[in-house]
């Protein structure tokens, strides 16, 4: 395998923030805007600071012949690839039976960026700590009812760096062409020998250092990373699409999964124990019950909403399409990423950071859109 030319830098953590005030379960209209701002996801302005569940204006999943054909009259910026929802894919009929409701395109192609999306129809889920999930944080606490009253679509993917340069005209990414060699087999032996020393079997050692030196690497279908909050509004705003709110992200995340995670760790994520210490391309891995690929790991995905704390807390009567807590300095990451252990690897783990600098190389993101 390789071995990058520089050491990754930079990995520190702002894992417990203090001093977090002001938190409220919000609606988009009261949340201040980004800086530079984004574009946001929609809401609904709650009746007061704890809400109760209202019922939703329709039955989720569904819709009537006048929403369809104004919807249908919004599709002129995607490429419709498939209107029904594949059963190879989206294997939960119930699901299917929601997507299809919406009268909406099951899966389309962006024409600006060439993102695939897909649909979430609107629903109900239990948002936060996984029945049984003994590695919840406080922050992800109380698990709470939330309804997303409005379908939308969703990056079947992380961003690449191919569709990131296609806008940007610039790859800031750190795991990129350019930072990759060939590992002589001198130096491959001796890394060998070192891991087999520090515990490893032999396997494990080929595993963690990968079965084949690889002489060419091409990245552009690897994430974009190495991206801080505020990076991410010029290209939001050139192709019109947004970020996910946290809820949006995770709704889509558990595609109906109460478990921390939609399947097998391995097998749906690049994490510490199977990254080789670097991103991967996209959808390599196993997909969850709604079609998405690398949710878990790979990169760690920025969400529009501000991180509070105590935020779930504000919610735990429930809340109808959440848009998190009041603007602090820190925004929210979700997913994990390629150097995570299991425990952050979950649906409901919360990541903040600062919305500038610095940078980290496994911050990356996934665009949603409404239609």
């Amino acid at each position: 395998m390789n071995k990058l030319t520089n050491h990754i830098g930079c990995r520190s953590r702002s894992a417990a923030l203090m001093g977090i005030a002001t938190i409220a379960c919000q609606a988009a209209a009261q949340a201040p805007p980004a800086s530079p701002p984004l574009p946001t996801p929609p809401s609904t302005a709650p009746t007061q600071n704890q809400p109760t569940i209202p019922a939703p204006r329709t039955q989720p999943g569904t819709t009537d012949g006048n929403e369809m054909a104004i919807a249908g009259s919004r599709m002129g910026w995607a490429e419709i690839l498939e209107q029904d929802p594949s059963p190879t894919v989206v294997t939960d009929a119930t699901l299917r039976t929601a997507i299809s409701g919406t009268g909406l395109p099951w899966r389309v192609r962006d024409r600006i960026t060439g993102i695939e999306m897909l649909l979430v129809p609107s629903g109900e889920f239990v948002m936060g700590m996984s029945r049984g999930d003994a590695n919840a944080n406080t922050d992800e606490k109380p698990a709470h009812d939330v309804i997303l009253t409005r379908p939308f679509y969703l990056g079947r993917t992380e961003v690449t760096q191919a569709q990131w340069l296609k806008l940007m005209g610039s790859n800031q990414s750190y795991f990129q062409d350019i930072n990759f060699q060939a590992l002589p087999e001198a130096d491959r032996d001796a890394k060998l020998a070192e891991l087999m020393e520090a515990g490893y079997t032999r396997q494990q050692a080929e595993e963690k250092l990968g079965a084949e030196v690889m002489t060419t690497v091409v990245t552009m279908n690897w994430p974009v990373e190495t991206l801080t909050f505020d990076d991410l509004a010029p290209f939001l705003q050139r192709a019109n699409l947004r970020l996910p709110s946290e809820a949006e992200w995770e709704y889509a995340c558990r595609a109906g999964s109460r478990e921390p995670r939609y399947g097998s760790l391995d097998e749906i994520a690049w994490q510490s124990e199977n990254s080789q210490e670097r991103t991967h391309a996209v959808g390599e891995k196993q997909a969850n019950a709604l079609g998405f690929h690398d949710m878990i790991g790979n990169v760690w995905e920025w969400v529009h909403d501000w991180y509070g704390a105590d935020y779930y807390r504000a919610c735990e009567n429930g809340a109808t399409d959440p848009t998190g807590s009041a603007q602090n300095p820190f925004r929210v990451l979700r997913g994990g990423s390629w150097d995570q252990s299991d425990k952050n690897c979950r649906a409901s783990f919360r990541m903040n950071h600062y919305t500038g600098d610095p940078r980290i190389t496994d911050y990356g993101f996934r665009v949603a859109r409404t239609p």
